[in-house]
């Protein structure tokens, strides 16, 4: 730490930190605590984190910095193209990257590399983890060498009670005190056999599951081998993803549900206990949080080698194009990161019988656009064959239509095509009675569903979200009652098209709902009909009106959508445990009655009004006791954040303020009124040049300002630790 800050790197441009432990032993987590240091990160004007592997090579790791700096997909294969690509985001920056997983043991690899790095500023710093001793040997490669040595005796004991008996102390009770000193002679070389034990101990007696540790070598499979069946049968589905995969909780549970994993509790949601066995799954260790992708998770190498090796026998992950598939599997993923046309019916000419198709790509990609890696050839004699299929996933390929022969996937219970080319999705599709699960998310060419989709009753989540434009739902959507989450819907005027009437009847909708084309409703009782405040299980609402609040010409015209956008919002009313709002082009002048106070949203922790261009006065939000989160942007005429509010506490939770294009902004606070976010922390503020002051807060320890030549008056701020102007 003190040789990243004190800038002590004997006259190289570039620090180069190589830290060496063995597989387990705390490399990733020291580098993510580094990682996630704030006074270390404000040292450095960029921070990147890659994930290596050994099949990569200096082209692709040059295209994973340029795509995570870029936050976008590069096409670019040209390996001088690429080097100059990357001295390009790094030139004149400090930077500080870090490399997890640096195990490529080819000298001149990492001597090209560090020459590229290089052409960053002075004081920028690579910091590389590997459990390889020759890449540790590098001394021209490493400006310096740290190697990681065994926990403790007490870390050990620390980490077994954290994972095992929380709320238990495990020093004073001498049984369990004897139970963990046993377990810890034997495995505490190895922190995830720790983890994995503990997880088991915490879900039975632990007198009982150590006696089964004894004489036993392979703990690791005694804690996969003692799970319940239909977690096993979980972990045996996340074997057909690749090592280091990053793993969505939220996506994996509805493919769960296809696989037939769950038997829930009579009274208990499908995805209510799918959540469950995750978070079971997360305590026995099995999985563990990533890193750097926030809430996400991945699993360890040594528990994926664990769970890739008892699931072999119906499970196949086909990395290799030119791999045969054993005629036994039942289950089948493909993964490639490169192109490649796979001729589906000679890959799979072995096999009798398949239940799951999945196209995978390695990694997860932060940016929702990117290529195609797979041409499928031959998907209408697939579909003919393997008419058990019960989830198939075609996302990221090349398919630009569904043959009509997927009539006969009766079992299909999940079926994916988002990131594709297709333009429409067939009719038939609608015959699949027992489909669970659709998606068809960034599809940039889909502009509508099948008129039928009505007909298919059981399912549960429907996804047809994409940046540009939106994908038309049919009327009937209504009928659709066991649907659980719709993350987006656009309402039509269009009479075969849906109204926003029509979410009347999914009362079961949760998670996030995105509700546009607001400005097709014409009056307040037609938008009540939506019935949004009966819908309790909803956490995320956005409404959406004209993007950037179109104004119309005709003077007439343009107070008549006044009135009526401002009659739709106020019966647009959400439930009262709503956690997320954001109001988006909204054409009225005057915020609804349920926005004014804390009654209506007293759980609403996150509020975004973005071109809100009409409204001249702040809705009178400061009393809302949850919020933690408020951004503004467009509100060309509002001066203050607070009006009349004298005596009480404002914002009295809010931590992180963004303030953008305000430019009749005043004052955040007027200035008489004391007592306004006392938990404050950061605040950005961008084109609000009337802005005379800021307050005093005295917990803000981060300000970011972007006002052009005039900065508005900085009182002293005791906490403040960064200042960006």
């Amino acid at each position: 730490m003190d040789k990243l800050l004190l800038d002590r790197n004997g006259g190289h441009n570039c620090t180069v930190i190589c830290i060496n432990a063995g597989s387990g032993h705390g490399k990733t987590s020291l580098l993510h605590a580094l990682y996630n240091d704030q006074v270390l990160t404000d040292t450095f004007d960029k921070s990147i984190w890659i994930q290596l592997s050994d099949k990569l090579d200096i082209s692709m790791l040059f295209k994973k910095i340029v795509e995570v700096a870029m936050n976008d997909h590069c096409s670019i294969a040209n390996l001088g193209c690429l080097q100059e690509m990357v001295k390009e985001e790094i030139s004149d920056k400090k930077f500080l990257l870090f490399l997890d997983d640096a195990e490529i043991e080819d000298r001149q690899f990492w001597s090209t590399v560090l020459e590229v790095f290089n052409a960053g500023a002075k004081g920028s710093a690579v910091i590389m983890a590997t459990k390889s001793y020759t890449v540790s040997t590098f001394r021209d490669v490493a400006t310096d060498f740290f190697l990681l040595n065994p926990l403790s005796e007490e870390s050990n004991l620390m980490l077994l009670q954290q994972c095992a008996v929380m709320g238990t102390d495990i020093q004073s009770n001498p049984d369990l005190l004897m139970v963990a000193q046993r377990i810890i002679s034997r495995f505490g070389g190895n922190p995830p056999y720790l983890k994995a034990i503990g997880g088991l101990l915490c879900h039975a007696d632990s007198s009982l599951e150590m006696d089964n540790f004894e004489g036993n070598g392979m703990p690791l499979q005694l804690c996969h081998d003692v799970l319940p069946i239909h977690l096993k049968k979980c972990l045996a589905f996340c074997s057909l993803f690749p090592e280091r995969y990053i793993f969505d909780k939220h996506h994996m549970v509805p493919q769960w549900i296809s696989h037939g994993c769950f038997r829930p509790a009579e009274g208990c949601e499908l995805e209510d206990a799918g959540v469950g066995y995750f978070n079971e799954l997360l305590c026995r260790s099995f999985f563990q949080y990533s890193p750097v992708h926030n809430n996400r998770f991945v699993m360890h190498e040594i528990i994926y080698k664990v769970v890739e090796s008892v699931s072999l026998d119906k499970y196949f992950k086909s990395e290799d194009p030119t791999s045969s598939i054993p005629e036994n599997i039942l289950h089948l993923s493909l993964v490639s990161s490169q192109f490649r046309t796979i001729e589906l019916m000679s890959k799979t000419e072995e096999l009798k019988d398949l239940q799951t198709f999945l196209v995978v790509q390695p990694e997860w990609q932060p940016y929702k656009i990117s290529p195609p890696t797979l041409n499928l050839v031959g998907l209408d004699d697939f579909f003919l064959k393997f008419t058990s299929l019960e989830t198939l996933d075609l996302s990221h390929t090349d398919t630009e239509e569904l043959p009509r022969s997927i009539v006969g996937l009766r079992n299909l219970q999940y079926l994916s095509v988002s990131n594709t080319s297709i333009r429409a999705l067939p009719s038939e599709l609608c015959c699949l009675s027992n489909l669970k699960t659709q998606e068809a998310k960034d599809c940039r060419f889909l502009t509508e569903l099948p008129g039928d989709t009505k007909k298919l009753i059981k399912l549960r989540h429907l996804d047809v979200t994409k940046d540009l434009g939106y994908v038309q739902l049919p009327q009937g959507v209504a009928q659709l009652s066991e649907l659980r989450t719709l993350p987006v819907f656009h309402a039509s005027s269009h009479p075969s098209h849906c109204s926003v009437s029509e979410l009347g009847n999914l009362e079961n909708l949760r998670g996030c709902l995105q509700i546009s084309g607001l400005e097709n409703v014409k009056t307040g009782s037609k938008a009540q009909e939506a019935g949004l405040k009966d819908k309790h299980h909803l956490k995320d609402l956005t409404l959406q009106w004209h993007d950037g609040g179109i104004n119309i010409d005709d003077e007439d015209e343009d107070e008549d959508a006044e009135i009526m956008a401002e009659q739709v919002l106020e019966s647009l009313q959400p439930h009262t445990n709503l956690q997320e709002l954001t109001i988006r082009g909204f054409e009225g002048s005057l915020f609804p009655a349920w926005m004014q106070g804390s009654s209506s949203l007293p759980n609403l922790v996150s509020l975004t009004l973005d071109s809100c261009c009409n409204c001249t006065q702040f809705p009178a939000i400061a009393q809302l006791p949850s919020l933690k989160f408020l951004g503004v942007r467009k509100m060309f005429d509002v001066k203050s954040l607070t009006n009349n509010t004298h005596g009480v506490p404002k914002f009295p939770s809010l931590e992180l303020l963004n303030l953008w294009e305000m430019y009749g902004l005043e004052e955040l606070f007027e200035a008489s009124e004391g007592d306004c976010g006392p938990r404050l922390r950061k605040v950005c503020i961008s084109r609000c040049p009337d802005l005379k002051r800021l307050p005093c807060a005295p917990s803000l320890t981060e300000l970011v300002l972007h006002c052009g030549h005039q900065l508005p008056d900085i009182p002293e701020l005791a906490s403040l630790v960064s200042l960006k102007i």
